[in-house]
């Protein structure tokens, strides 16, 4: 009998790089619901919601705001509607929470609120600010192993966070990383998460620090509007920068810029605390075919190559 490996067992097994694998998102809209309406999270639970039905409209609200995403957010005996907004497109990141009475509400939310120097409100009542959440896919309709890799981790981070702050995820991108989470406020995404490497995130997210073996990139780059081949050209060369200066703060590193150098070449530029840059060169091409997703013929998926040019 041939044995085939998932979409995670193969990523894990060629150790695929996981910097550079999270696309850019200024604005993170986290709604909780099953969508029982919708038979529950389907494989494309958002993109269902938004085509049809009683969520379309307050998802095309949400979501113009500039490079919106929304996420469906869920857990064990929790009825509410919990809605939350995470800003991280901006020099403090930040996240904000209400309770809705009705999804109508939605439409309420002022997205001029949505600034550096304002309080998001909705119908004029402002939503409180949080210090953190951590929200994991375990979207196993969309792929199981969102759901084999992804439960385990979601109930380790309870243990280790407190279930207030912890949530189950509709899809976030990369399910073959699985498990696949994001830490908030900085809307910071590690990948191939294992329960035992629950403890250490949370820490050292607590400490303002980052792990940069798990890590995959971030929501945004504060003060910046990358496009996506940009941005997670960034993500790969931040976390080899970080390794290598051993700059594993959060605050250490600030992105200067990420500009074109040359056909599928980025330059980027950090600037650490006393203003030193670090720079280096990344190059995308793509890897040989491998899954993406259970089920799927397998693909070729852009890979990240990052040189690192001597520091100024």
């Amino acid at each position: 009998m041939q044995l085939t490996m998932t979409c995670a067992e193969e990523s894990r097994a060629v150790a695929e790089t996981l910097a550079g694998t999270f696309k850019p998102a200024d604005t993170f809209f986290l709604i909780e619901s099953s969508l029982p309406d919708y038979g529950g999270w389907g494989g494309e639970a958002v993109k269902s919601a938004a085509t049809g039905g009683s969520f379309a409209p307050y998802l095309a609200h949400l979501q113009s705001a500039p490079r919106a995403k929304v996420l469906f957010i869920r857990k064990p005996q929790s009825e509410g509607k919990n809605f939350y907004i995470a800003l991280t497109n901006q020099d403090t990141p930040r996240i904000y929470h209400t309770a809705l009475a009705d999804y109508n509400e939605l439409l309420q939310l002022e997205v001029s609120s949505l600034t550096a120097d304002a309080t998001p409100r909705i119908n004029g009542r402002e939503l409180a600010e949080i210090d953190e959440l951590y929200i994991v896919c375990t979207n196993g309709r969309h792929d199981p192993c969102c759901a084999a890799h992804g439960t385990p981790v979601y109930h380790e981070l309870v243990a280790q966070a407190g279930a207030k702050r912890v949530w189950k995820t509709t899809h976030i991108g990369g399910h073959r990383m699985a498990a696949t989470l994001i830490a908030f406020p900085q809307g910071i995404v590690y990948g191939h998460v294992d329960p035992p490497d629950v403890e250490a995130i949370v820490s050292n997210q607590r400490a303002g620090y980052l792990l940069t073996h798990k890590y995959r990139g971030r929501g945004a780059y504060a003060g910046h509007a990358l496009d996506a081949s940009a941005h997670q050209a960034a993500g790969a060369a931040e976390a080899i920068i970080r390794e290598r200066t051993r700059n594993y703060r959060l605050d250490d590193l600030r992105l200067l810029e990420a500009r074109e150098s040359g056909p599928d070449r980025q330059r980027v530029t950090f600037l650490d605390a006393d203003g030193g840059r670090h720079c280096a060169e990344v190059t995308t091409g793509m890897s040989a075919p491998r899954l993406t997703s259970c089920g799927d013929a397998p693909k070729p998926m852009p890979q990240h190559d990052v040189r690192v040019l001597a520091a100024d």
